[in-house]
């Protein structure tokens, strides 16, 4: 199982996340498992696969949220859809700098 080893918070609204390995998009559904078995108040409210791409959107103590994959680049990252829901970045930031440490 690929293990989460770094949570990054960028300028409060965006949380990079870094994993031990590279990994490819048949990865992703585990990975995403992963770091939702973390959350136990996320709800996917969908799941969107691309060429390169896919992401989950989610809610998380209210705020919606996108978790991002990007599979050239081996990028993960998590956002919010706007810009008002910083406080829920940072509670997600905490739980999985948290468990990854």
């Amino acid at each position: 199982m690929q293990q989460l080893i770094k949570a990054t918070l960028e300028n409060n609204n965006l949380l990079l996340l870094t994993f031990a390995k590279d990994w490819a998009q048949e990865d992703i559904t585990q990975l995403a498992t992963s770091i939702f078995s973390q959350l136990s108040n996320a709800n996917i409210l969908e799941h969107v696969e691309g060429a390169d791409r896919e992401y989950y959107r989610f809610v998380f103590n209210n705020s919606y949220l996108i978790l991002h994959f990007e599979c050239y680049s081996n990028a993960c990252w998590i956002e919010a859809e706007d810009q008002l829901t910083t406080d829920a970045i940072n509670s997600i930031a905490t739980t999985l700098v948290t468990s990854s440490a």
